[in-house]
């Protein structure tokens, strides 16, 4: 998840709708939730700044899609 905040933190707007599809068909559980929160919660006080950055770019895409 760690690179996939990297990633998102320096994606540019047709990298990251790839990105966010990759996400949420890679984690989706059974019952049709994406829980990403806890990794996102921890990659949020990351030392790095891009990462931290990037971690908020994919919470905000669980959010969007109400999950």
């Amino acid at each position: 998840m760690r690179l996939v905040a990297l990633a998102a933190a320096e994606a540019d707007d047709n990298q990251a709708d790839w990105l966010q599809t990759g996400v949420h068909d890679a984690l989706v559980d059974s019952d049709g939730r994406l829980d990403v929160a806890v990794v996102c919660g921890k990659l949020a006080r990351d030392p790095e700044e891009a990462v931290r950055r990037g971690a908020a770019a994919v919470s905000a895409w669980t959010a969007a899609e109400g999950r």
